[in-house]
């Protein structure tokens, strides 16, 4: 029988299983393809892990817990002397005055877009020395799995630029071992861009096709006339080398009504950390698209966006009893873009109606059609957080960036929300295009006005990214950058934001918040305390590829939080901030 393999590769987040390969294999296999699935990147931190010592052994969590620091450290302190030393972030760095997303090792955005753009691409890509991701593969044994299980199509899904560099050795990988075994990669990565993907042929070394935007229908018509020895390049959705551009390529939306509850058999469910004391924690969709679908800025959802699809009530409500039957799941991340109110009704109504109990969360729109009364609802359905997309109070910026905010309903629909007992969590921008500083105080005044009814806020700063209307017409939005860049798979780009604040006073706006949030409160005193109640001082260790990197740090006996060194003085102040252990 012809043999599906789909993977995860490194480097993602680990707190809830992804989406993608579970929603692909619960499709072939009611369509009768023999499919499996494997999260190699939980399987490549664990490998990290193996590379941290201490001066007492440490146990797998406390390994886990200095992998971060020590893999930011060594990458951006050590490694000053390789061939590839120049595409690594380094502190002395302006493009940025920080980069996101942990944007420091071999994995991160900053890495991955300069080394697919060098002349030294294929070189890091097979080095055993070198490349991490490489050694990873070949402990892990892929290559022989492949071969033992007799697998003839072989699935990458890449979510994020974080995953580009790791997905294309292993691809290379497979590739040259196993030429026969066809190659496919798929995801958001890819579809954001597939323009730079099909221009750049070479790439198409590492893979034999890409599926771009939704993949069911693709990969199960790929397996169906792969098997039957035919060619993949008529498939909606699927590119190949012989591609002419991206736009050539015919494009299909799945019907939701007709996809079967994700499958997530042979994921370490265990492993994932949003799963605490053994609960098992699921991602799962109630939709795709979004209802909005105008948010000038968004990346999520690239250009051209897909249409607005919700699934049934009752078809969800049927999936989630599934998934609590199967894997005795507990709680859910809804990945919606957007759940919408309509949505939010049905389901909660379904749930209560079949006496389904499970606990989840979900992403939402500050939508005029949120109630205090729908909140009640929902909450005896068991939501138990939104996440909000809030970015600014001012609404002249929500306007011009089509968010479709107002100040004063976003105040209602928070005191509502967190009066039901549903936890906000807001996801602010800060310098958006044309956000002067003045605008931005507006922000951070309703964020502390507003803070007894705010579980959370997360402070992200506005960059500019491709495939969204700010990149394609940046003078309407007072922004201006170089077009004619030579890196086509970069994500940050460099801009100026004309008419608003510079990154500086965006960065300032994040510490005015937390200094007003946590002005006069006891408890956060205690958790920041003086340095000298660090009492007990230790080390931790990671050795990678010839080198060694050591993390120095202070725990605190009483809070179980960490003060992490820059230097071996014990009278240094100089330290990173602290950690908790939990």
């Amino acid at each position: 029988m012809f043999k599906t393999l789909l993977c995860i590769p490194p480097d993602y987040e680990y707190k809830f299983p992804p989406l993608g390969t579970p929603a692909i294999v619960g499709f072939l296999k009611k369509k009768g393809v023999s499919c499996s699935q494997i999260d190699l990147n939980l399987r490549y931190r664990d490998f990290l892990t193996q590379h941290v010592s201490g001066p007492v052994p440490l146990n797998r969590e406390e390994r886990l817990f200095f992998l971060k620091p020590l893999l930011s450290k060594f990458f951006t302190q050590n490694l000053t002397d390789r061939y590839y030393s120049h595409m690594l972030p380094r502190d002395s760095d302006d493009i940025f005055p920080r980069l996101p997303y942990g944007n420091n090792t071999n994995s991160s955005f900053f890495f991955g877009e300069r080394l697919l753009s060098s002349d030294i691409l294929w070189k890091y890509l097979e080095d055993a020395e070198e490349n991490t991701f490489y050694q990873f593969y070949l402990q892990e044994g892929i290559i022989r799995r492949l071969e033992k299980e007799d697998i003839r199509l072989f699935g990458i899904s890449v979510i994020s630029p974080a995953q580009a560099v790791a997905s294309l050795t292993l691809g290379l990988l497979v590739k040259k071992a196993l030429p026969d075994v066809h190659v496919t990669i798929g995801g958001q990565w890819p579809t954001l861009y597939r323009h730079a993907i099909v221009q750049n042929k070479d790439l198409f070394r590492c893979f034999d096709s890409v599926v771009v935007f939704e993949g069911e229908s693709a990969f199960y018509e790929m397996a169906v006339r792969l098997e039957r020895g035919g060619s993949v390049s008529p498939v909606p959705n699927v590119m190949t080398q012989d591609t002419a551009s991206a736009e050539t390529v015919a494009r299909r939306d799945e019907d939701m009504n007709g996809l079967p509850c994700p499958d997530f058999d042979g994921l370490p469910l265990g492993d994932y950390s949003a799963g605490k004391g053994g609960q098992v924690s699921l991602t799962f969709e109630t939709s795709r698209g979004c209802y909005w679908s105008k948010c000038a800025y968004c990346v999520d959802l690239p250009l051209p966006k897909p249409s607005y699809r919700a699934k049934s009530a009752d078809i969800v409500v049927n999936d989630i009893k599934e998934l609590k039957s199967r894997y005795n799941a507990q709680y859910l991340l809804l990945g919606d873009p957007g759940l919408s109110p309509r949505q939010m009704r049905a389901i909660s109504e379904k749930m209560l109606r079949d006496g389904v109990a499970m606990e989840w969360w979900t992403m939402a729109r500050l939508d005029p059609g949120f109630n205090a009364e729908l909140f009640e609802l929902a909450y005896s359905a068991g939501l138990r957080q939104i996440n909000f997309g809030f970015e600014s109070a001012n609404d002249r910026v929500c306007d011009l960036l089509d968010k479709g905010n107002l100040r004063e309903r976003s105040s209602r629909i928070i005191r509502e929300c967190a009066r039901s007992g549903i936890k906000v969590d807001l996801q602010t921008i800060a310098g958006l295009p044309g956000e002067s500083f003045e605008e931005g105080l507006e922000t951070v005044d309703f964020l502390i006005a507003h803070k007894e009814y705010i579980a959370s806020v997360t402070f992200n700063f506005y960059y500019l990214s491709p495939g969204n209307h700010v990149y394609r017409d940046p003078g309407k939005y007072g922004i201006a950058y170089d077009r004619t860049g030579p890196m086509p798979f970069r994500f940050f780009t460099p801009f100026r934001n004309i008419n608003g604040m510079d990154m500086a006073q965006a960065y300032l706006l994040e510490k005015m918040h937390y200094s007003l949030l946590h002005k006069d409160d006891p408890a956060a005193a205690e958790k920041n305390p003086d340095p000298g109640a660090y009492t007990a001082d230790g080390y931790a260790d990671l050795s990678l590829n010839g080198e060694s990197c050591r993390l120095r740090y202070r725990k605190d006996p009483r809070t179980e939080e960490y003060m992490f060194i820059e230097h071996g003085d014990t009278n240094d102040q100089k330290h990173a901030p602290v950690y908790a252990t939990d």
